[in-house]
């Protein structure tokens, strides 16, 4: 009987998770007539750039060159934030193992992209800089923390700290706008190991009850213009993580493809949407976040980039995976005003008078789409 309702159950699943044609380079749907404001009046930027964990330093990866040449016109007026998943494939080994130079080379990348860039830098951490989810996952967190911030000598920069699930407050902007970027160790509550606060595999004890308040208090800061929370699982996607995949997965081998995607779309592995942990951390954050208007969350994890925005309750919250710095992964095209293409590149959210923009940008330099998003509802 189970595997008879499976075989039914495979059509239903291939038409929700099967994309239909992506969009070449030239047939990107950038979005005409903006009136995204002269650059002369941004009040502040935020820059995007997940998973970056395979970036090559010489020659620097593409993604990144772009990124630093946007970062120095931006220039103190600016932030980036790197949204984990720096070092592929599973985090920063200690010295003495052969992995260690490459390891550090990936991590030596992003920071030529900053060496002359006079904003402020964040790090979050992924579930590959635990380890991918390893035994010793806090061990590698905690060793990338410290690489990170000695060779950068920009103070705190790795958030939040010591493997904590955070949030961790970043206060940017200026006499313009106050905007408050707050940051999220998603990966602890997903991690299945030792983990500060938390004795046991169960994530959802009294230290995430209190992480979850704190995220509450601080989007619901009425002292922030504007609150942009960065974290690196995305809490909706139509990419892989999000159960969705090309129809060569399901072709390819036949029936067993099927029943994979199936799997990952209704259940998923511990780093998909789909699993328990997982889906009880997007209902608790999204249930926080909704008490924001507007509210921003970015993220990476899906190696491509995507802007998501919904017409139902969660009108008020956009969403942005920006995790294709130096790999990329399937995504099913959306229509618009949601984006989704898989290229390798960053985004950029940019905060005027008139509004708030987001950008998408490829490795070659191409504005691959851009939207107003919000109004500013309170003016200075």
């Amino acid at each position: 009987m189970k595997k008879l309702l499976t075989l039914l159950l495979i059509p239903i699943i291939i038409s929700g998770c099967v994309s239909t044609k992506p969009p070449s380079p030239d047939e990107v749907p950038v979005v005409e007539n903006s009136n995204q404001p002269d650059e002369s009046e941004r009040f502040y930027s935020v820059f995007l750039a997940g998973d970056a964990g395979y970036a090559s330093l010489d020659p620097l990866e593409p993604t990144l060159s772009v990124l630093r040449e946007q970062l120095k016109q931006a220039g103190e007026q600016s932030a980036v934030v790197f949204l984990g998943d720096n070092i592929y494939p599973d985090g920063l080994p200690p010295e003495n193992q052969k992995s260690r130079p490459k390891a550090e080379k990936y991590l030596q990348a992003q920071f030529k992209t900053v060496e002359d860039f006079e904003g402020k830098v964040v790090f979050v951490a992924g579930n590959h800089d635990w380890n991918s989810s390893g035994e010793n996952g806090l061990e590698y967190v905690q060793r990338q923390e410290r690489f990170i911030e000695e060779s950068l000598n920009r103070g705190n920069v790795f958030l939040p700290d010591d493997g904590l699930p955070g949030p961790a407050l970043v206060k940017a902007g200026n006499e313009e706008l106050n905007l408050s970027i707050v940051a999220l160790n998603t990966q602890w509550w997903l991690h299945p190991h030792n983990k500060p606060g938390a004795k046991t595999d169960s994530a959802f004890d009294t230290t995430s009850e209190r992480a979850i308040k704190q995220v509450r208090a601080a989007v619901t800061d009425e002292k922030a213009d504007q609150v942009l929370v960065v974290g690196h699982h995305p809490m909706y996607s139509n990419g892989n993580n999000g159960g969705k995949f090309p129809l060569k997965t399901h072709l390819l081998p036949p029936v067993g493809g099927s029943l994979y995607a199936l799997y990952r779309n209704i259940w998923g592995t511990s780093q998909d949407i789909a699993s328990q942990k997982y889906s009880n951390l997007k209902e608790q954050l999204t249930s926080a976040f909704a008490e924001r208007e507007p509210i921003i969350y970015a993220s990476g994890h899906d190696h491509n980039l995507q802007y998501l925005t919904f017409g139902d309750e969660r009108r008020n919250q956009y969403y942005i995976v920006s995790g294709s710095v130096s790999v990329t992964s399937f995504v099913k095209n959306p229509d618009l005003p949601s984006f989704g293409i898989q290229q390798r590149g960053f985004s950029a959210v940019h905060y005027y008078k008139k509004g708030i923009w987001i950008e998408f940008w490829n490795e070659n330099g191409k504005r691959l789409f851009e939207q107003k998003i919000s109004d500013l509802p309170k003016e200075k």
